[in-house]
């Protein structure tokens, strides 16, 4: 099942999201697909299928398909203005990147693991 948080996860983070594939299975010869965060997240699965695609480009193809998705939804959701999250979001913009910033400052010089 694919929850909410998965696709505001997914959407949330476009320059850290890899979708990619496995297989072929040693039963059918089919391919699974996965959707995981990027290496700083140590390839985190937020969305995996069995195998059930008949190619490796099948699967990519399908998988891509799921993270358009989550990118158009999240992008309809927020423009309701009356939407918790895009209430909070707006709110707390502010302290978002502040905190961002102070994490991307303390990883270039070594103090945040990974």
């Amino acid at each position: 099942m694919l929850n909410r948080i998965t696709l505001w996860e997914i959407a949330g983070n476009p320059d850290d999201i890899e979708v990619t594939f496995g297989g072929p299975d040693t039963l059918r010869g089919m391919y699974a697909g996965w959707i995981t965060r990027g290496p700083g997240h140590r390839y985190k699965t937020l969305v995996s299928t069995p195998a059930i695609f008949k190619t490796p480009e099948e699967a990519v193809e399908e998988m891509q398909k799921i993270v358009d998705f989550a990118n158009k939804w999240t992008e309809e959701d927020l423009k309701d203005p009356n939407n918790p999250i895009a209430v909070f979001i707006k709110k707390y913009q502010e302290e978002f990147v502040l905190v961002q910033e102070i994490i991307e400052k303390a990883k270039a010089e070594g103090k945040f693991g990974e």
